[in-house]
């Protein structure tokens, strides 16, 4: 406490100000945390709406588990701070749904988890700066933002990297489950058994692509189209792929066609694509080459043939 009073009557120069200051800065900092934790209390206090809104947020995420007190407290919090803001509809809502997370609270979660974590660092920060000498406002002001950028970023780094890593994943298991579907569909199975059978196949190997198609088939047993619900996994994949593949089936059940026919058309496709793209990656690799070549390898190079024959010069020279 001194050490913070100190930092202010040095900033302002007037020992009353600075206590005033801090004295304002204590009691508002002891009301938002009142608030805070009021609003808490009072959103989690009804058992019965705690309930519902758990059995709500479950079915939603689609048999991903009962969402914890924390997740019901985290939407809580992105509730009250966002007020009435569609998150069903959100750019959020979208980067979330292909990073894996389709509860339909999963938005105000994160939200209300970067605000969180802002408020988490900055009170690490300002409880740290008392046992680091020599720190000046200037220098406690920095990190004080510091704490705050990296609270903000935290959350949607970890999210951006998950995404990746889960388009990356079912990318890689696109092409093993439509040649599945390619022979289901030619032994004779309708396309909802067939990705239904897909989904029972891949549970080990993919199983991430395996929950996802396992939707597909639970959308149509509901009603939805064939193509709706290819529709609807392209738009929580994120994969490309997959609208390509829509659109072909979307066109063979309208004319009449065969399915089986469409699919193995589109997985030779997809084939010719894949090695089309790795040759890509290895016409690439020359020029991503030449940056280690230039800076780790041609030094070392240079240094042991060029090394020899440059001391030998400055011998012969110093002699003369």
């Amino acid at each position: 406490m001194d050490y913070l009073l100190s930092l202010l009557n040095g900033a302002v120069g007037n020992e009353g100000v600075a206590r005033l200051l801090f004295v304002g800065a204590m009691a508002l900092s002891a009301v938002l945390a009142v608030v805070t934790v009021a609003l808490l209390v009072f959103g989690l206090q009804d058992p019965v709406q705690r309930r519902l809104r758990g059995i709500k947020t479950a079915h939603a995420g689609s048999g991903q588990g009962a969402p914890s007190n924390l997740q019901l407290m985290l939407a809580q919090v992105g509730e009250r701070f966002a007020g009435d803001t569609d998150w069903q509809n959100s750019s959020t809502r979208t980067l979330l749904m292909h990073a894996g997370f389709r509860q339909s609270s999963a938005a105000q979660v994160y939200w209300s988890a970067r605000l969180l974590l802002i408020l988490i660092l900055m009170g690490i920060v300002v409880l740290a700066l008392p046992f680091i000498k020599g720190v000046s406002l200037l220098w406690g002001g920095f990190l004080m933002t510091l704490a705050a950028g990296i609270g903000w970023l935290l959350p949607a780094i970890y999210v951006d990297k998950r995404k990746s890593a889960r388009i990356r994943s079912l990318r890689a298991a696109f092409p093993d489950a439509l040649d599945l579907l390619v022979v289901c569909v030619e032994s004779g199975l309708a396309l909802p058994q067939s990705i239904e059978r897909v989904a029972q196949e891949m549970t080990v190997s993919h199983a991430e692509l395996a929950e996802e198609l396992a939707l597909v088939n639970a959308e149509i047993r509901a009603g939805i189209s064939s193509t709706e619900a290819l529709r609807h996994l392209a738009e929580r994949t994120g994969l490309d792929d997959i609208n390509g593949l829509v659109s072909l089936l979307a066109q063979s059940i309208r004319f009449g066609t065969s399915v089986a026919d469409t699919l193995r058309v589109y997985a030779e496709e997809f084939r010719d694509r894949r090695m089309q793209a790795a040759e890509e990656q290895a016409a690439k690799l020359g020029t991503k080459l030449v940056f280690p070549l230039i800076f780790c390898l041609w030094p070392s190079f240079f240094l042991v043939v060029i090394g020899p024959v440059i001391i030998g010069v400055l011998r012969a020279f110093g002699r003369l």
